[in-house]
């Protein structure tokens, strides 16, 4: 789903079946993706070919309410477990935060822009295959954001794997032109049914020149 056409394909959906689409694609990144625990797994089953059971737990759909030193070294967890209702501590040595990140609101930074922004039905700032915001025409000048449009252009708004991508699309949008060269082509798969398939052409081979005529 991180492709060019994917992103093309969310935004030619209707607002309600993309909210739909999104919400369902949450897991895609708002967790551990499938190679890491993948990897995670396979460690582990390696480590209990010779008999015994690996010193690790991997245990979902558990929240942390509170943690707090104990003594000088330690760390204590409260948690609990979200499906079970149960709650239970956790005394360890160290803690690695991966919390990520949360989506913030623009309403303070694109404060000046609102009375001349346009919105949806859920009154979020829209945005046009650009990456530009759909301002009043009275506005003569233009604003483009990243990171900014999950509700128009899909999970993959916030991947930093698309960023040079996205940068190139608002740079060729500034300057009227092809200041970077996109593929035609990224993904082998084709979203919709009236959406046409592509083909690049096949690249030609250079011809080659030898370095030695050996010839007689």
């Amino acid at each position: 789903i991180y492709t060019l056409e994917f992103v093309g394909s969310v935004r030619c959906v209707k607002e309600t079946a993309r909210d739909r689409l999104i919400d369902g694609q949450w897991q895609l990144h708002k967790g551990i993706d499938a190679a890491t625990i993948a990897a995670v797994h396979d460690e582990l089953y390696r480590r209990t070919l010779h008999g015994g059971w690996p010193d690790a737990v991997l245990t979902p759909g558990v929240h942390v309410r509170t943690a707090g030193r104990l003594a000088t070294t330690k760390v204590e967890l409260h948690l609990e477990h979200t499906l079970q209702d149960s709650r239970s501590r956790l005394t360890t040595d160290a803690v690695v935060l991966a919390t990520g990140y949360r989506e913030r609101p623009l309403d303070r930074i694109l404060a000046g822009l609102d009375p001349y922004m346009r919105r949806d039905n859920q009154e979020r700032p829209r945005i046009d295959e650009d990456y530009r915001l759909v301002l009043d025409p009275a506005v003569t000048g233009t604003a483009y954001v990243q990171n900014a449009e999950t509700h128009t252009h899909g999970v993959g708004a916030p991947d930093l794997g698309l960023a040079a991508w996205r940068s190139a699309i608002i740079l060729n949008a500034l300057t009227g032109g092809e200041a970077y060269a996109l593929p035609a082509r990224t993904a082998f798969t084709t979203f919709g049914l009236t959406q046409r398939a592509h083909v690049p052409p096949p690249r030609q081979a250079p011809a080659l020149t030898p370095l030695v005529d050996d010839r007689r």
